[in-house]
C-alpha cells in the first residue's frame, strides 16, 4: 500500500491509541489518533474483511470530525487516507472521487501547487493499466495545463515527457516517439543538460518497435549524456539498456561487455529488488552462449550469496536463472529442481509482469525438452499473452519460434505456420543486412569516440606532465633566489636583533632612572598628601578649639543678643570645622562628597536648636564632590539659610518643613535651593537689602561663589543661589529623603 504524507508513523499498539483516544477532546490530536488507527488495521490486514470495515469505520469518524472543527487542512488529509482505503482494498472508483473532492477544493481556492501534489499523489495510485474513466493520463493532463498556468517551463516540459512514457505503456509507440521528439526539442531550447533521461525514453521507445538501430543510437547517446553531465544516479538502467538490446539482437559478446558495466555500478548487498536478479539471469545466460557456463554458475551462486530476493518475482528471477545455468552444465538433477521449483512460483505471479513472461517462457523450453508438449504450449501461450508493452519484439519472435517447435511436435502444422509466419516478420524488421550494419557502425562510431576522448585525455595528460616539469624547474629556480633572498634577509633580522638589544638595554636603564624618579615622586606625594591632611586635622582643632572659646565666653554673658551672636558664631565655625574633618577622614584631600557633608551639618543644626519632631528636612542632593574652595562659603551659606528658616521661620513653636535641594543644571552650573514652608522673610530683606548678619553673609558668600542670589516669598521662603562649579562628579541617580531633626545621619 502507498501511504500518504499525512499519514502518521505508527508507534502505538491499537488498544493503546483506543486508550488515548478516549481521553482526547475533539480536536486534531483525536483526528491523528483516528487516522492511526485506521491504518494499522488496513496495513496489517488488507485480506480480513472485519478489520477493513474497522479502518473504515475510524476513517468515517476522522472525516466527520475534520468537517467539524472547519479547518481544510485535515479535512484534505482525511479524504487522502480515504482515497488510499478504497484504492488498498480494491474500489478505485471511490478512491479517485475521495481525491476530487480534495481537488475541487483547491481548484476553488486558486492553491494551484497543492493542487499539483494531489493530482500526483493520484496519478502514483492509479494502476498503469487501469484505461477506464480517470486515469494516468488524465492525472498528467491536468497537471500539465496547471505547470503551463504557473509558467514553469521545465515542469511544463518535464510533465510532457511523463505523458509520452504513458503512451509508451499503453503501446502507442508512434505517439510515444513523437511526443518525446518534441520533448527533446523543447528542452534544448531552454539549455537543459540531462537530456540523457528523454534519450532513455527514446531509446525504449524504438526497442519496443523493433527499430534497434534507431534504439541503440538513442541508447548510447543517453550513456554520453549521462558522462558529459556526471549525473550517474541512473547509471545501471542506462547500461541494462543497452546490455538487453545486444542481447535481443544475438550479440552477446557486446552484451556482456555492458552487463559488467551495471553490475560494476550496482551495490550488491543487503535485499534486492527483481531487476537486478533479472539483469544477473540474462547475464549468465549470455556467458552460457559464449561457452562460459561455469562462470555464469559461479556469478549466479556469488549474487545469490551477498543478496536477499525481495519477493516472488524477484525469487522466480532466481531460480528460473540457477535452473538454465545447472541445465547447461548437464547437472540435470539440480536443474530439474529448480525448474520444478520455479514451475511451482508461476501460480503466484500475476499476468502483466516481465518476469511472469520470463518465468513461463523458461518452464516452457523445460517441458519441450522432456516431451512434455502440451505442458510447454500452456506456458508458453502465458507468456505470450501478456499486454502489449510487456514484451520486447525480440522476445515475441523467440516465443514464437518455440511455439512453432512445440506445435509442429505435435502435429498441429496450421498453428505452426502461423507461428512460423510471425517469428519470420519480426525477424526481418529486426534483422537485415542493412540494419546489421547500420548497428555495428553506430557501435564503432561510439567506440571510435570514447578512443578519441581517451587520446585526448592522454593528450591533455602529456600537457599537464610537461608543464608539471616546466613548473618543477621553476620552482626550483624560485627555491635557488628564495634560499639567496631568505640568507639575506636572516642576515639584515639578525643585524636588527643586534641593534634592538642595544636599544632594549637602553630603555631598560631608562626606565629604571624612571622608576626611581617616579618612587621618589609618589614618596613626595604620599607626604604632601599627610601634610595636607595634618593642616586641615590642626584647623579643625583649632576651629574646635574656637568653638570652646565661644562656649565658656557664653557662660559670662547676661546679654541676649551677644549670646544669640556667639551661638550664632558657633555654628559658622562647626559649618568650617566639619568640611576640615570630612577632608582629614577622606582619602581625597582636596574635595568633599556634599551629599553626606550637607545631611551632617544639618543634623549637627537640628540638634543645637532642638527642633526635636516639629520640623522635617528633605533633601534632594545629586551625589557630587566639590572643592574646599567652594565647600567652605557653601557650607558657611547653608547654615545661615537654615539657622534663619529654624528661629524665624515658624514662631509659636509652629511645625514645618525646610528643603534642601542642591543639582548640576549643566556640567559647569550648580543650583542650589534652601526653602521652607514658614511665615516667610521681611518685604526689605525679600528686596534684597541688608536685614542682618546672616543675610549679609549669603550676599557676600554668594558672590565669592560666583553665583547669583534670589529670594523668594511665596508661602515660605525660597533661596536659589545658581553658581559656577568645575569639579561636579556624578556618581548615582537623584535621591530624595526626609528626617525629623533628630536624626542623625
Amino acid at each position: 500500500m502507498m501511504l500518504s504524507q499525512a499519514q502518521v508513523q505508527m508507534n502505538k499498539t491499537p488498544p493503546e491509541l483506543i486508550l488515548a483516544l478516549q481521553k482526547t477532546q475533539p480536536d486534531t490530536n483525536r483526528i491523528k489518533l483516528l487516522f492511526q488507527l485506521s491504518d494499522f488495521y488496513l496495513t496489517n490486514s488488507v485480506e480480513n474483511k472485519t478489520t477493513n470495515d474497522s479502518s473504515f469505520h475510524y476513517l468515517q469518524r476522522a472525516v466527520k470530525l475534520a468537517d467539524t472543527i472547519h479547518t481544510a487542512n485535515w479535512r484534505h488529509q482525511a479524504f487522502r487516507h480515504l482515497g488510499h482505503y478504497y484504492f488498498t482494498t480494491g474500489d478505485s472508483k471511490q478512491g479517485k472521487e475521495s481525491f476530487l473532492k480534495i481537488i475541487h477544493e483547491l481548484n476553488v481556492t486558486g492553491n494551484k501547487k497543492a493542487e499539483i501534489g494531489v493530482w500526483e499523489e493520484l496519478f502514483n495510485l492509479i494502476h498503469s493499466r487501469d484505461t477506464s474513466g480517470l486515469t494516468r493520463l488524465t492525472c498528467l493532463n491536468k497537471i500539465l495545463l496547471l505547470y503551463q498556468l504557473l509558467n514553469d517551463k521545465e515542469k511544463e516540459i518535464e510533465t510532457l515527457k511523463s505523458i509520452a512514457d504513458v503512451h509508451m505503456n499503453y503501446g502507442q509507440l508512434d505517439t510515444a516517439e513523437a511526443e518525446l521528439l518534441n520533448v527533446l526539442k523543447m528542452y534544448k531550447a531552454i539549455n537543459y543538460r540531462n537530456l540523457h533521461y528523454t534519450y532513455d525514453l527514446l531509446a525504449v521507445t524504438n526497442r519496443y518497435k523493433g527499430d534497434f538501430n534507431k534504439a541503440i543510437s538513442y541508447a548510447l547517446k543517453t550513456v554520453e549524456s549521462m558522462e558529459a553531465t556526471q549525473d550517474s544516479t541512473s547509471a545501471v538502467t542506462f547500461y541494462s539498456r543497452l546490455a538487453n538490446m545486444y542481447r535481443e539482437l544475438d550479440q552477446p559478446q557486446n552484451s556482456v561487455k555492458w552487463y559488467w558495466k551495471v553490475f560494476k555500478n550496482r551495490k550488491n548487498e543487503g535485499p534486492v529488488n527483481l531487476y537486478m536478479f533479472r539483469d544477473a539471469g540474462f547475464l549468465a545466460r549470455e556467458l552460457i552462449k559464449l561457452s562460459r557456463s561455469q562462470e555464469a554458475l559461479e556469478f549466479i551462486l556469488d549474487i545469490a550469496s551477498k543478496n536477499k530476493p525481495i519477493g516472488i518475482y524477484a525469487k522466480a528471477s532466481l531460480v528460473a536463472s540457477l535452473a538454465y545455468c545447472y541445465n547447461a552444465l548437464h547437472k540435470d538433477d539440480l536443474a530439474n529442481k529448480h525448474y520444478l521449483n520455479l514451475i511451482s512460483l508461476t501460480n503466484g505471479l500475476e499476468k502483466n509482469n516481465e518476469v511472469t513472461a520470463d518465468v513461463n517462457y523458461e518452464a516452457g523450453q523445460y517441458f519441450f525438452e522432456h516431451g512434455q508438449f502440451a505442458k510447454a504450449s500452456f506456458h508458453l501461450q502465458k507468456a505470450l499473452d501478456v499486454s502489449p508493452g510487456i514484451n520486447t519484439p525480440s522476445v515475441i519472435k523467440d516465443i514464437r519460434l518455440k511455439l512453432y517447435s512445440v506445435d509442429s511436435a505435435q502435429g498441429n502444422y496450421v498453428s505452426a505456420i502461423n507461428h512460423l509466419r510471425e517469428y519470420q516478420k519480426i525477424k526481418d524488421s529486426i534483422f537485415n543486412e542493412t540494419k546489421s550494419r547500420q548497428i555495428e557502425e553506430l557501435l564503432v562510431q561510439y567506440e571510435t569516440s570514447q578512443k578519441e576522448k581517451n587520446i585526448q585525455l592522454l593528450n591533455n595528460q602529456n600537457q599537464l606532465v610537461q608543464m608539471d616539469a616546466r613548473q618543477a624547474n621553476r620552482t626550483k629556480n624560485i627555491t635557488m633566489v628564495g634560499t639567496i633572498l631568505l640568507l639575506i634577509i636572516v642576515g639584515l633580522l639578525y643585524n636588527s636583533y643586534r641593534l634592538k638589544q642595544r636599544t632594549n638595554h637602553k630603555l631598560e636603564l631608562q626606565q629604571l632612572e624612571i622608576a626611581k624618579q617616579n618612587l621618589s615622586l609618589r614618596h613626595l606625594v604620599t607626604e604632601k598628601d599627610w601634610l595636607v591632611k595634618e593642616i586641615h586635622h590642626r584647623v579643625k582643632n583649632n576651629l574646635q578649639i574656637v568653638m570652646s572659646l565661644l562656649n565658656s565666653q557664653s557662660a559670662y554673658i547676661d546679654n541676649e543678643p551677644a549670646l544669640t551672636a556667639i551661638h550664632d558664631s558657633q555654628h559658622r565655625v562647626h559649618a568650617m570645622s566639619l568640611i576640615h574633618q570630612k577632608l582629614y577622614n577622606s582619602e581625597n584631600v582636596s574635595s568633599i562628597d556634599l551629599s553626606f557633608y550637607i545631611r551632617e551639618l544639618v543634623s549637627y543644626l537640628a540638634d543645637s536648636f532642638e527642633t526635636g519632631q516639629r520640623i522635617r528636612f528633605e533633601f534632594d542632593i545629586e551625589p557630587m564632590e566639590m572643592d574646599v574652595s567652594q565647600a567652605v562659603p557653601l557650607g558657611l551659606i547653608l547654615n545661615e539659610a537654615i539657622t534663619n528658616s529654624i528661629k524665624y521661620a515658624f514662631p509659636g513653636d509652629r511645625n514645618g518643613l525646610i528643603s534642601i535641594s542642591l543639582s548640576n543644571i549643566n556640567p559647569h552650573q550648580c543650583l542650589l535651593i534652601i526653602s521652607d514652608n514658614g511665615i516667610g522673610m521681611p518685604s526689605q530683606i525679600n528686596n534684597k537689602k541688608p536685614g542682618s548678619l546672616g543675610m549679609s553673609l549669603i550676599a557676600g558668600l554668594s558672590e565669592d561663589l560666583e553665583g547669583n542670589l534670589s529670594i523668594e516669598n511665596n508661602n515660605g521662603t525660597t533661596i536659589k543661589i545658581l553658581f559656577v562649579h568645575d569639579l561636579g562628579i556624578k556618581r548615582q541617580d537623584t535621591s530624595v529623603t526626609s528626617f525629623a531633626s533628630n536624626d542623625n545621619n
